[in-house]
């Protein structure tokens, strides 16, 4: 029989000599490599999709104009602009691809508003002059009308010089090309009543409380043809002053604003070009404007 010494001796033997067969089990195969981790699928079974990159945001901005002017700029029945300007201008816009939203704003308004980024673009007949040039960007031309005269029809003179109005009464819209027109050329020798709307300075000459009017062509012949207009008549000829009355009117921009600019002058050149503009602005006037 085996004494205790003795059996602990032959299962440390057995235990040695079983040690390098156990190793050899964990060690795998030398040309076999090791199976990579594969990381748990996504709930539903689809393997995660990298994301794609983001679509392009379509670039927005507020169009402001006065609703004022007619046939240029006006409030329809239900009171949202509408006109030629604010036809053109959603022309514009879904051609250069610009989410616009117009609104309508007091003229007064208009330039404070486009400069403290309440506004983006100004469609509301403003004339291009080198003093609005100090505070903002224009766009390329998108109408051209001349200054005229208007009086009552007793007192009208066709062919009339400007001269003529010496002495006299004469309303205006203020903080116009009209009014510096006025200011610069007679100076004192008229009197001159300046008013926040064109339709209000019509309004006193039709009540005869003024003697004449001075503003744009194609609205005073949109206003005469009207029952209230049905007063007076244009006095003189055409008056084409360029160094105050400016050579069009045109958008106003900030001037920093310079992607959305030319966006907005890449589309209104293709209109001029194709004949978009002419087919807008036939519905409104009976003579070209560009």
């Amino acid at each position: 029989m085996l004494t205790m010494k003795a059996m602990i001796a032959r299962l440390l033997a057995a235990v040695l000599a079983l040690t390098p067969v156990l190793a050899a089990a964990q060690t795998p195969a030398p040309n076999q490599p090791s199976r990579p981790r594969v990381a748990p699928a996504p709930k539903g079974g689809k393997p995660a999709q990298k994301p794609g990159p983001a679509a392009p945001t379509t670039p927005k901005a507020t169009v402001v104009t006065e609703g004022n002017f007619p046939p240029f700029n006006m409030l329809d029945a239900q009171g949202k602009p509408a006109g030629f300007e604010v036809e053109l201008a959603t022309a514009i816009c879904q051609r250069a691809k610009i989410e616009c939203k117009i609104v309508a704003a007091k003229w007064d308004d208009i330039m404070p508003g486009l400069l403290d980024k309440r506004y983006d673009i100004a469609m509301a007949s403003l004339q291009i002059t080198s003093e609005r040039r100090k505070y903002i960007a224009f766009s390329r031309r998108y109408y051209t009308a001349p200054a005229t005269f208007v009086t009552a029809k007793e007192a009208a003179v066709p062919d009339g010089a400007p001269v003529l109005m010496r002495g006299k009464t004469v309303a205006t819209q203020r903080a116009t090309t009209f009014a510096d027109y006025l200011e610069r050329t007679f100076r004192k020798t008229i009197k001159l009543r300046q008013f926040p709307t064109a339709d209000e300075a019509r309004r006193e000459l039709a009540t005869g409380k003024v003697d004449a009017m001075l503003g744009d062509k194609v609205a005073l012949w949109k206003w005469l043809a009207s029952p209230e207009g049905a007063c007076c008549a244009f006095f003189g000829q055409d008056i084409k002053d360029t160094r105050t009355l400016g050579e069009g009117v045109a958008a106003g921009f900030r001037k920093d604003d310079l992607k959305l600019r030319e966006a907005f002058n890449k589309a209104l050149a293709e209109m001029i070009a194709d004949g978009a503009h002419r087919k807008i602005a036939d519905r409104y006037f009976p003579f070209p404007i560009y």
